[in-house]
């Protein structure tokens, strides 16, 4: 998909243009929509398709190209999901500008695909790359800052709402406790500058818990080409 996407976007992957045999689709397997769209886009001209699809093709192509790929191959790192998904999120409101209908549709599919936003999860952005430093201590203060509940709550957590300005440290709550004192870890290093984090040993515990989070289920789609 990566190769792909290059070639669409008027690139040429390091090991060269080539193309693999198309495989099998169904239902289930949505990567391989994704590839058939960018091989029918760009084979547009031989199958003589008419100007309104070819369009239509363009306009999904320039979506998978610019923000579908890029997003897709970083999805399985537990520790960026929550900025990934925010940063994913202010990209539609913005792109609402250039394709209205495709931006629209992707916001509304996305408000029920939240779960790293909620309080529970958005902690897991204190060990991944994506962030700044500021933006981590930012983070971490409001966590420290906030108050422990006495219990959590159960059941499906709440989907928080977002709008172009909204951080991060803005999302965090009560509930965002609920990583550190599961794994019964201290508070102390939150307060510390970010460069000095990875000498904490309770920094390390939650960092390879969070390292080892499955997030994409990607057995299924493995075989796509």
């Amino acid at each position: 998909m990566a190769e792909l996407t290059l070639i669409v976007l008027g690139d040429t992957p390091p090991r060269g243009i080539h193309w693999s045999r198309p495989g099998a689709i169904h239902q289930a397997r949505w990567m391989a929509r994704n590839l058939y769209s960018m091989k029918m886009f760009m084979f547009a001209e031989q199958l003589e398709y008419d100007e309104e699809t070819v369009v239509k093709l363009e306009r999904l192509n320039l979506f998978l190209g610019l923000f579908y790929t890029p997003m897709w191959m970083s999805s399985t790192l537990a520790a960026d999901a929550p900025a990934n998904d925010l940063q994913f999120m202010k990209d539609m409101m913005k792109f609402k500008r250039t394709d209205p209908e495709i931006a629209q549709a992707v916001l509304q599919k996305l408000e029920n695909h939240k779960w790293y936003l909620t309080q529970e999860v958005v902690p897991f952005a204190l060990f991944g790359s994506r962030l700044s430093d500021k933006e981590k201590q930012d983070i971490a203060a409001k966590l420290h800052a906030t108050e422990k509940p006495d219990s959590f709550r159960r059941g499906k957590p709440m989907f928080p709402q977002v709008t172009a300005k909204t951080t991060l440290a803005d999302l965090v709550g009560p509930e965002s406790h609920l990583l550190l004192d599961t794994l019964g870890i201290e508070y102390d290093w939150l307060l510390q500058p970010v460069a000095t984090w990875p000498r904490s040993d309770d920094y390390s515990k939650a960092l390879e818990y969070v390292s080892n989070v499955k997030v994409v289920n990607d057995i299924a789609e493995r075989e796509s080409r």
